[in-house]
């Protein structure tokens, strides 16, 4: 159950009003704000290592809290409540009202910790309870509700925005989070008619310094395409840059702010690279598409790890009753799911017994390990084409894939996908725009448990910078952020989220400016 449908306040669990503290015994405040001591004859302290006992009965005492404290309480922005709980106990469980069920962790005797992660605004309000529960072999203590309240910015509101002439003209690609809440940009500018990478540090409220931005090969012209982070910290850069033989894409790893760029891999002439991913083992994968003697293009993938030379593949779509290279396969983004690597994008050609060559999305599905692979290729639906243009991942590998639909001349309707395997269990349209570029341009899974897409605008607001939210089989936004300044054109490029739901989008602001904004999830 989604966060923001969760049942909230202590009506809402029988421990509330049937295995709390019994009649008599009183929760007051503890001596410092947060802390509650909770009273009665079974809440005796035990420090000597032995069972305590019922001095009316003379048998062990129930397991019991003697305390918890919560902090902090309203919780203000996205991230943890450390929870910190004293009690004569072997474990303690926490229930929140979401129905989590978190076993916390000893410290020193009698004491218990761990956090409730507080991950959308949507969830706001001051009638939050998790329910302590103390245990001692197989003999469970009364249960004691801990309130808690949750502040954050509204979900869509504007945390930070900024967009003008601050590092020069440009637009921001690709964005990520750093381990240490940081947010890092990767973008191309254009400095005396040429075009240069470069990446830009910000902290978690936005700011930044001159020392904070860098420009990757200024020596070459370049363009930026995608960006990911791993646990250390290190970035990896996938740009196109300029060489004596002509554009290649190439992928540089940064493994700590300041270090120069150190080259992971290059691609050949005339591939193009669209995405990374990255592999939970560390490994990077760079996705795109390539030509072929004739004349069409397949999907690539190139895998480097560390240590080892990269490996290249390429992929033909090739159904029954078509030649090799019937079609082209173009792929636009990718991702990681366990071991498979899923790349989205359109293959072009004649379908079926079609006389028209058209665009239909795509899956491809690579897995690793095996070396196997295989397609998932969109029939016709009320529109005669369509495509995906990026793609994200839930918690149970299910793809979310944001692209669009359209009839032969192809005027837009960008729509949200969901394939459960082979099948697509979830699509919703998200309206006409005026052409691809303004529509569906990247899309996000929060852990707070729903779907961010970003885009342009739609059609008769083209110029706004657009950011929306969808639980999954809900035709409603959960939120929207629309930034749209009068005579000036924005576009949403590119999204990324923190570990705790935060939000962040760039793109193009301010009639081509780099554009960041920081919005409320």
């Amino acid at each position: 159950m989604p966060p923001w449908e969760s049942p909230v306040g202590c009506a809402e669990f029988d421990a509330c009003t049937t295995g709390s503290t019994s009649a008599g015994d009183d929760v007051t405040s503890g001596a410092s704000e947060g802390v509650q001591t909770v009273t009665g004859e079974d809440a005796t302290s035990n420090s000597s290592g032995t069972e305590p006992e019922d001095s009316t009965t003379g048998e062990p005492a129930a397991p019991a809290i003697v305390a918890f404290d919560l902090t902090p309480t309203p919780i203000e922005f996205n991230g943890p409540i450390a929870v910190t709980v004293t009690a004569d106990a072997d474990a303690v469980r926490m229930q929140l009202d979401n129905g989590d069920v978190i076993d916390l962790t000893p410290g020193e005797p009698g004491m218990f910790h761990g956090q409730i992660a507080v991950l959308t605004g949507l969830i706001n309000g001051s009638d939050h309870v998790a329910l302590l529960t103390p245990r001692r072999g197989d003999i469970e203590g009364e249960t004691v509700p801990a309130p808690y309240a949750v502040a954050l910015p509204k979900p869509g509101s504007q945390g930070f925005w900024e967009t003008g002439n601050l590092i020069g003209e440009g637009r921001v690609v690709a964005m990520a989070a750093l381990p240490n809440g940081q947010v890092v940009e990767l973008g191309t500018l254009t400095i005396n008619g040429t075009t240069h990478c470069y990446l830009r540090r910000r902290t978690k409220g936005g700011a930044w310094s001159d020392n904070d931005v860098s420009l990757l090969a200024p020596e070459d012209a370049c363009e930026a395409i995608d960006l990911a982070v791993d646990e250390d910290g290190a970035l990896f850069a996938l740009v196109n840059r300029q060489g004596q033989d002509g554009l290649r894409w190439w992928l540089a790893k940064i493994a700590a702010w300041g270090q120069d760029p150190i080259n992971v891999g290059f691609g050949t002439k005339g591939e193009t690279a669209s995405a990374l991913a990255r592999h939970v083992s560390g490994a990077v994968a760079v996705c795109g598409h390539g030509p072929t003697i004739s004349g069409d293009d397949d999907a690539m993938v190139s895998i480097f790890r560390a240590d080892l030379a990269g490996e290249t593949w390429t992929f033909d779509y090739r159904p029954e009753m078509k030649l090799p290279h019937d079609f082209s396969e173009r792929t636009r983004d990718c991702v990681f799911t366990g071991d498979t690597l899923a790349l989205v994008g359109e293959v072009w050609g004649w379908h079926g017994e079609e006389i028209v060559e058209r665009d239909r999305l795509s899956i491809l599905r690579f897995d690793i390990k095996s070396k196997s692979s295989n397609w998932t290729v969109a029939p016709a639906g009320v529109k005669t084409q369509s495509g995906a243009q990026a793609v994200a991942a839930d918690e149970a590998g299910r793809l979310i894939i944001g692209g669009y639909t359209c009839d032969d001349a192809c005027q837009p309707e960008g729509d949200l996908r969901i394939f459960d395997g082979g099948e697509t269990s979830w699509s919703l349209s998200l309206g006409a725009f005026p052409t691809k570029q303004f529509a569906v341009q990247d899309v996000a899974w929060s852990p707070a448990g729903y779907i961010v897409v970003a885009t342009g605008g739609m059609k008769g607001t083209e110029t706004a910078f657009t950011v929306r939210a969808y639980a999954p089989d809900n035709a409603e936004p959960l939120w929207t952020f629309v930034r749209k300044d009068s005579q000036v054109l924005h576009v949403a490029l590119t999204l990324a989220l923190g570990a705790y739901g935060e939000v962040y989008a760039g793109g193009l602001g301010a009639n081509g400016y780099p554009a960041v904004a920081f919005i409320g999830g």
